[in-house]
């Protein structure tokens, strides 16, 4: 019979396509790691990986059977975390992803509430990006996600939670640090500093305000943290696009920059949570979702589920 040991192996083998990272994943030894592979081609009669000295190539069928592995292995996961939530729904380690542009910006006004109100829970927070969330979601290793939507489809449920609205934050002596509110047609001609890389849709939400305003990427600069993109301000090298809650957090008072509102209809972006359709938790995720936006800061809009 197979074992779920077995089946941890060849689907941490199948996403490394290396034995030690798949080893370190499942938290065994190499040589054990490969034991396990070894026993289940016995057991099924069929070769899953082809071994060279370099690399790890999984045959199509081991990459047929390390789906289904993963397929059993999610649904045990939700399997266990129905029978915990018989008892308490939301009691126990719960494990939610949030995007590194948005965690730590919103956490500090969610927590306190959410450790009152849920006082059996642990929460185990990962930062990543947007895409290998999902995926991970997916395989049942996050219980909940937080980030840009609409996040629902694709055997995923979610709640809207609120709109973020973005800020432009400019250098000091800026023309357009005269005006209180700035439009979209006042990016027209400007170069703004964005994201290098598209892992939670802020970037992709930049390049979308510059093609309505008339403004462009800057071709020779490039961020990949928020952080990166304010100090890129301070030294003049450009402006760039800020949601609230880090500019709440971080940039408002500081005496290095300006930022600006946008003018209504403020450019925003949607920030749903999302569950797996299959995770029965379904009723206690909506209204953990009502929770967090009971808890929201007055300068957020709240989104009616």
């Amino acid at each position: 019979m197979l074992s779920f040991r077995q089946l941890r192996s060849l689907a941490a083998l199948a996403e490394t396509e290396h034995f030690r990272k798949a080893a370190e994943r499942v938290h065994i030894t190499q040589p054990a790691l490969s034991a396990q592979i070894q026993g289940l081609e016995q057991q099924l009669g069929i070769t899953l990986v082809e071994r060279t000295r370099r690399r790890v190539l999984m045959t199509p069928a081991g990459r047929e059977m390390a789906g289904r592995a993963r397929s059993i292995l999610a649904a045990v996961q939700d399997m266990e975390a129905a029978a915990k939530s018989l008892a308490s729904p939301l009691e126990g380690l719960l494990r939610i992803g949030v995007p590194p542009t948005l965690g730590p910006y919103l956490l500090p006004h969610v927590l306190p509430e959410l450790k009152q109100r849920y006082q059996g829970l642990r929460l185990y927070l990962r930062e990543e990006s947007l895409t290998n969330q999902l995926a991970e979601l997916g395989r049942g290793e996050l219980d909940l996600l937080l980030g840009q939507g609409p996040l629902e489809g694709e055997g995923r449920l979610a709640e809207p939670l609120f709109d973020e609205p973005l800020w432009l934050a400019l250098p000091l002596g800026h023309p357009l640090g005269a005006k209180a509110e700035v439009a979209p047609a006042d990016l027209a001609g400007l170069a703004l500093v964005l994201f290098e890389r598209d892992g939670d849709g802020l970037r992709d939400l930049g390049l979308s305000l510059c093609r309505e305003g008339g403004g462009r990427e800057h071709p020779d600069f490039k961020a990949t943290s928020l952080d990166t993109l304010r100090q890129m301000v301070v030294s003049g090298l450009g402006p760039c696009l800020l949601p609230a809650l880090y500019v709440t957090a971080e940039a408002l008072d500081d005496p290095q920059i300006l930022v600006r509102p946008f003018a209504s209809p403020q450019p925003s972006r949607r920030i749903d949570l999302a569950w797996r359709r299959t995770d029965p938790r379904a009723l206690a995720f909506r209204q953990f979702a009502a929770q967090l936006r009971s808890s929201l800061p007055q300068s957020i809009k709240k989104m009616t589920p």
